[in-house]
């Protein structure tokens, strides 16, 4: 209930700020990038677009960056279960019970 409450009080503060600001989010700028292989010149793009593919581009590489970590514990996990295996088979035959 209480989280509830506190995303909608979330929500109402955002919609406000959004209304406050609308001229923020609606500002364009002209890019320009020029880079050997690859020219961008004068390309009118609104603020809005730019903070949703720069919150995008993060949200990626956030996602990239977790899931290599993820995916090195996986293994490092397989690795040890492995090892505990091995060592109570070990265990096991050295008592005669397997």
């Amino acid at each position: 209930m209480l989280k509830t409450i506190f995303i909608i009080l979330i929500f109402i503060v955002t919609l406000t700020f959004i209304f406050q600001n609308q001229s923020i989010f609606i500002h364009s700028f002209s890019i320009n990038y020029d880079l050997k292989l690859f020219k961008i010149n004068n390309i009118s793009i609104n603020n809005s677009i730019l903070m949703i593919s720069s919150f995008i581009l993060g949200a990626l590489i956030s996602l990239v960056l977790i899931g290599s970590s993820l995916y090195k514990k996986s293994i490092k996990n397989n690795e040890l279960k492995k090892k505990i295996i091995a060592i109570e088979n070990n265990e096991g035959s050295k008592r005669g019970i397997g």
